[in-house]
């Protein structure tokens, strides 16, 4: 989670805490579990693998599996499968030898995090997923179920009203949480040398990374000639990182370049402007027809200004969802819901039909209702509140009636 939350967590709700860890360096953010590598549980349990297993690691969806698809063009070759399958039989029998009763873990695409969910529900074992939250910075997801497509979001008539916020003093983007995560990076760069990690991690930690990172994103404030106002016969597209997981896993898409050429020529057929809203850390440079224009501001309004808007499942839909603008899905997401956004196939729809489909703002405002009262917790990096964190759990933990499960 790159702050204390699961330290938090823990804290609460255990009286013995284990990290199977895919690095060290995450003993930053949790000083209090007992750490073991998960390459010394893989090493002890290559020697059993059977085909059945190597079949079942195959079938599940992972981050690196639906990388090495759409973006090395393969299938996850016998020794990935065979990596992937001891560390099923050693967290299992970790799982099963120190008797744990609750998992933690932070995004469940991870390929090791992956499994530990499998595992979770073939034990019969519950489990919490963590992610930064849907309203940033101030927000954080903990969810019983999964994240994304998988979140376990209540109903819309369950949504309350208005309860106490917690304003985070130290969100993510805080100078504490910048001074930890650096701290991590150092430690994080020793294991390289040493080859301790597990392989086929899901980002490459480095200082040059992030650093370019930022350089990147003011170069392209620089060279790019942002418009911040649309025409009404504009279509706006909000993207998604270019290797985020709601683009591999979640969608038909294998980049973001075949996404904007498909959408772009659905405009072109019906006379519409296509309007690109890049992601703020995005740096690449696209392909665009000489109508199609790059926008930069606040979505809100630059939703308004649309006709109707398109995204895969980026959390800026919320902004979109605040107004009474269209908004359509091109992939599986949490915002698939009726009077609120529609999913649609980019290969077959057709303006004229979208045309017709209603929002309601009364579905839509309960939605936002749900999502922020209901959903997320209020806090963010080193900034939790323990009473909100202490109802959250309870609420996930006894399975409260109003979760779709």
């Amino acid at each position: 989670m790159y702050s204390p939350l699961h330290e938090k967590i823990a804290n609460i709700l255990a009286t013995k805490k284990y990290a199977i860890a895919s690095s060290l360096a995450m003993k930053v953010y949790l000083p209090s579990f007992k750490f073991t590598l998960a390459t010394k549980i893989i090493k002890e349990n290559k020697q059993i693998i059977t085909d059945e297993l190597l079949r079942k690691i195959n079938g599940i969806d992972s981050y690196h599996a639906a990388y090495v698809n759409k973006v090395e063009g393969r299938n996850l070759k016998e020794d990935e499968l065979e990596y992937m399958a001891a560390y099923y039989l050693g967290l299992k029998q970790f799982i099963l030898n120190k008797g744990i009763d609750l998992v933690l873990i932070h995004n469940d695409t991870r390929w090791y995090h992956a499994i530990a969910v499998i595992l979770c529900k073939e034990l019969g074992i519950k489990y919490l997923v963590t992610e930064q939250g849907l309203i940033r910075p101030n927000t954080t997801v903990i969810d019983s179920q999964g994240i994304n497509f998988k979140s376990n979001i209540p109903s819309i008539e369950f949504a309350k009203e208005s309860k106490r916020e917690f304003i985070a003093k130290h969100p993510h983007d805080s100078l504490i949480s910048m001074g930890v995560f650096c701290i991590f990076l150092l430690f994080f760069g020793v294991e390289k040398l040493l080859n301790t990690q597990i392989k086929y991690f899901h980002n490459d930690y480095s200082f040059t990374k992030y650093c370019r990172r930022i350089v990147n994103k003011i170069m392209t404030k620089k060279n790019v000639n942002y418009k911040n106002r649309l025409s009404e016969q504009s279509v706006l597209l909000l993207l998604q990182l270019e290797l985020d997981s709601q683009l591999l896993i979640y969608s038909e898409f294998n980049n973001n370049q075949e996404l904007i050429s498909k959408l772009e020529c659905k405009c072109k057929e019906k006379g519409l402007q296509l309007a690109i809203k890049k992601h703020p850390l995005d740096s690449n440079t696209y392909q665009v027809g000489k109508d199609t224009i790059f926008v930069d501001g606040i979505i809100n309004k630059l939703s308004k200004q649309a006709k109707m808007v398109f995204t895969v499942n980026s959390s800026a839909a919320l902004q979109v969802i605040k107004t009474s603008t269209p908004l359509y899905l091109l992939g599986d997401s949490v915002y698939d819901k009726q009077y609120v956004a529609t999913k649609v196939d980019i290969n077959n729809f057709d303006f004229s039909a979208l045309d017709k489909i209603e929002t309601k703002k009364c579905y839509r405002d309960n939605f936002l209702k749900l999502i922020n009262n209901n959903y997320l917790l209020h806090g963010a990096g080193f900034s939790f509140n323990n009473d909100l964190l202490e109802v959250k759990l309870k609420e996930l933990l006894t399975e409260p009636e109003y979760y779709c499960g």
